[in-house]
């Protein structure tokens, strides 16, 4: 499956969101955070697609104490 990345504008509520399409596990993260950092959309809570789900589980505790550090 090829991956992209899709943008999305809300005209009315001037919101944005940031898609990615045909990531494996949570290599999505990486491949957004780009975008989502210029376009100022890292505020909220991610939705994960079911197939970033199950790596998302195993690696929830590393990845929050990355953040901390």
């Amino acid at each position: 499956m090829e991956r992209s990345i899709l943008i999305h504008f809300d005209n009315k509520t001037g919101s944005v969101r940031v898609e990615a399409l045909g990531f494996e596990g949570l290599s999505c993260l990486e491949a957004t955070q780009p975008f989502e950092e210029a376009l100022g959309v890292v505020e909220g809570e991610r939705e994960f697609k079911p197939e970033a789900q199950s790596q998302q589980l195993r690696t929830n505790n590393n990845h929050q104490t990355r953040l901390r550090q």
